[in-house]
């Protein structure tokens, strides 16, 4: 049988052109190849035979069905021919029909590949591992009529080897097949000079994080000192290095130096397909800052815009966008909201877990979603991706539905709308002519500094974008990738025939509609009430009817209806790119109030607006009050009221006369009974028993107390001008009784001093004690209360 086939042979067998089997010799993917001269003398190049054992399995089996004829040399040089040739060329050499139950085990199973089962490639380029594998399959195929014995003794003299060496190659090629034909090291991946523990302290040193931006040479100093110590065997420098290019793998290294995140980024990604997707189940999101400048229309700054965009991941239409000076949770509420109107409701969303993504405000829209039975899904990255492949292919990772953990960020091209910000900012700069592109961080110096002068130009000239002229050229190259744009990831799940030379997420939709799937449309009352925003701390509290908010220019609002929620709290719901009104709705039942809208400020100049804004506050009191008369002039009166006449009942005094009433009250005299008498007498009889039982020094003090009295009351009457002075009558025992003004009844320690000091100033005496209060009264004054006092004896003493 013949064993070498030229090129156009082979190119032949494959099905391919000459030039790939060449480019196939030439990178080395074929095993076993030789080179032979031209024909042409030299003229026609080099050419090369392939072995038959170097090509496929599928086609070796071919060529042996073909020829029929199978020599015994190409047995063991065959590795990869299928079970029931090698079974078939075997009966045919040893003319040996083949027995059904080797017919039916001949029947191929799945191969299951491992370092028990996979041989190395080694052995299939080894001299020596070849000539075996010939001796070996020679000694096992036994002819009729010889025994084993005498047939490997045979075999061995010919191929000038022992019987037991045979025998042992036979035990080895059942036991490990061809790699246990190949002469290796007993030693191999074990340290000959180094003892194990020494070499664990050197990996160990070199992998401490701590150590990373040590040298090697000067951490091999530490271990040869450590070894020193505890006796260690250690090889030379070289020695070392070369073990730590065996044990210490890039992801040891990697989680040495970066930690978790440099691993996780190291380990392979879990990507999946989208075409199993239905349109808009999951958008993915993200925040971009545009490289573009442009100009405010409100303030003339010039700045870059930022965005958040969403995406379709089946159709990979761009779901919605919304771009303003910084990003917030509203404006990636915005985005969405513009993607509801224009193509229905969304199922899930795949963000990171930037603060805007995880605001309360996002939160409500998903709460929404599910009050209105719609699923909502969260998703996040976490493992990297191959920096190489391709933006509009990168696949999404497979998270259980449902989950929601924090995403581990510096992870670039994580989701595949980052590619498709590179792509849509292509579109802008290169079909929509966008200028102002921002300078490249990557490029030399002085191309920076050319991009630098040439933005100054521009906006010093005029020429860069107003931000509502980017906002608009924004809006139709999003239209532009959705219909004009050929998307090669979607062209690689393309599922319809026959399959378009340009596929555009457009397409994709309508493909998905003329297979029955229909978008999920809302009421857009509904859209509204889903997008519009929250207000903190629980609502604003109303006050004669009206609400403030925000702050801003506009931060009084008001309503009629919001005069019945007076000192109470409502729920406040606004939309921030129109803050002419406001939602208001009840706190506790939800339900809705009104539409507040800003007030109306008055004008001192303007007379008819002054004038209406007084009616309307006129016909609004005049409205309350016939209300209230309706509701109340119906009811009777049911309070229990006094029954005695005006005219049997005492003078009635106003309030503003309470200090003659109580005047009056004081000198009205009351007559007692016989017993309230007999009571006053019983006490006045013990106070005198107690008076009497005072020791002598004790009744001597409260005679001279007494007499000292009388003596002050006499000199008041010298004192007094000869004015006719009413007296009560004489006593019977005939003593005088003076009538002494009563002392009145002081609420506080302030009326008291007020007292005392009319009294002083008024020329009239006053009791030792109340003169010894007000001396003490005086000391705690505070340098005011002594200025108004002064003032008040000077004042009354100039009038």
């Amino acid at each position: 049988m013949k064993e070498w086939f030229s090129v156009k042979e082979v190119s032949a067998f494959e099905k391919v052109v000459v030039t790939t089997i060449r480019r196939r010799v030439a990178r080395g993917e074929y095993i076993k190849v030789r080179e032979v001269k031209s024909d042409k003398g030299g003229r026609g190049g080099k050419l090369w035979e392939i072995h038959i054992s170097s090509l496929s399995p599928e086609i070796q089996k071919s060529l042996i069905k073909q020829s029929g004829d199978l020599t015994p040399e190409l047995l063991p040089v065959l590795p990869e021919l299928a079970p029931e040739a090698q079974l078939e060329a075997r009966g045919r050499l040893c003319n040996l029909p083949i027995p059904s139950d080797l017919a039916a085990a001949a029947v191929p199973v799945e191969k299951v590949w491992n370092e028990q089962t996979t041989a190395s490639d080694a052995a299939f380029r080894d001299p020596r591992v070849r000539r075996i594998a010939r001796i070996v399959q020679e000694a096992r195929c036994i002819p009729d009529g010889w025994k084993k014995k005498a047939w490997v003794t045979q075999v061995a003299a010919k191929n000038d080897a022992s019987v037991a060496t045979v025998y042992r190659w036979l035990k080895k090629y059942d036991t490990a097949g061809l790699d246990g034909l190949r002469h290796t090291k007993s030693c191999r991946g074990r340290a000959k000079k180094w003892d194990t523990p020494a070499l664990d302290f050197w990996i160990g040193i070199n992998l401490k994080r701590e150590h990373r931006k040590i040298a090697k040479d000067a951490l091999y100093e530490i271990l040869r000192t450590e070894a020193a110590r505890n006796g260690w065997r250690i090889g030379g420098y070289q020695s070392a290095l070369g073990w730590l290019k065996k044990r210490i793998t890039p992801q040891l290294l990697a989680y040495r130096d970066g930690g978790h995140r440099a691993l996780d980024n190291m380990l392979p990604a879990v990507l999946r397909t989208y075409a199993d997707l239905a349109p808009f189940e999951i958008l993915v999101g993200d925040q971009h800052r545009f490289d573009f400048w442009v100009v405010s229309d409100w303030t003339g700054e010039v700045f870059r815009p930022e965005g958040y965009f969403w995406q379709d991941l089946r159709t990979r239409c761009l779901y919605g966008g919304a771009v303003a000076q910084k990003y917030s949770a509203y404006l990636i509420g915005l985005a969405l909201r513009m993607g509801c109107n224009v193509f229905g409701a969304f199922k899930s969303i795949y963000t990171d877990n930037g603060k805007p993504e995880l605001s309360r405000y996002v939160t409500a829209i998903l709460m929404n979603l599910r009050a209105l039975h719609m699923d909502t899904l969260r998703e996040e990255s976490n493992a990297g991706v191959d920096p190489d492949a391709d933006p509009e292919e990168i696949g999404a990772l497979a998270i259980e539905p449902g989950t929601r953990r924090k995403a581990i960020v510096k992870n670039a091209k994580a989701k595949m709308i980052e590619g498709t910000f590179n792509i849509f900012e292509g579109i802008l700069r290169d079909h929509f002519r966008v200028p102002g592109s921002t300078k490249r961080l990557t490029d030399k110096s002085e191309t920076q500094d050319v991009d630098q002068e040439y933005i100054r130009r521009l906006a010093r000239a005029g020429k860069l974008l107003k931000f509502s002229e980017f906002m608009a050229t924004m809006y139709h190259a999003m239209d532009y990738y959705n219909q004009e744009k050929h998307h090669r990831g979607l062209h690689r799940e393309w599922c319809w025939l026959p399959r378009p030379a340009k596929t555009t997420p457009w397409e994709c939709l309508r493909h998905c509609m003329e297979d029955g799937w229909r978008p999920t449309h809302l009421c857009p009352t509904d859209i509204d009430m889903l997008f519009l925003a929250r207000a903190d701390r629980g609502g604003r509290i109303v006050h004669q009817g009206r609400i403030s908010f925000r702050h801003g220019p506009i931060y009084f609002y008001e309503h009629e209806a919001l005069m019945d929620y007076e000192g109470q709290r409502v729920a406040i719901r606004y939309d921030m790119m129109n803050p002419g009104w406001l939602l208001c709705f009840d706190q506790k039942s939800g339900d809705f109030i009104c539409r507040a809208e800003p007030i109306e400020w008055s004008s001192m100049l303007d007379t008819d607006l002054a004038g209406r804004k007084i009616a309307e506050k006129r016909k609004l009191r005049k409205e309350i009050i016939a209300k209230f008369r309706d509701y109340t002039l119906t009811v009777p009166d049911f309070m229990n009221y006094s029954e005695i006449t005006a005219a049997e009942g005492p003078e009635v005094l106003p309030a503003e006369n309470k200090g003659r009433a109580d005047v009056r009250a004081r000198n009205i005299e009351t007559s007692k009974t016989p017993d309230e008498v007999a009571d006053d007498v019983a006490e006045i009889t013990a106070r005198m028993a107690e008076t009497q039982a005072l020791s002598q020094e004790e009744q001597a003090r409260h005679q001279q107390e007494v007499a000292d009295r009388m003596e002050w009351i006499k000199a008041e009457e010298d004192a007094l001008p000869d004015e006719p002075v009413s007296a009560e009558p004489a006593a019977p025992d005939g003593a005088e009784v003076i009538q002494i003004t009563p002392r009145p009844l002081f609420n506080s320690a302030a009326d008291r001093y007020e007292w005392c000091f009319n009294e002083v100033d008024a020329g009239r005496e006053i009791s030792e004690a109340d003169r010894i209060w007000m001396a003490e009264q005086e000391a705690k004054f505070t340098p005011d209360e002594i200025e108004y006092w002064k003032y008040r004896r000077a004042n009354r003493r100039a009038k």
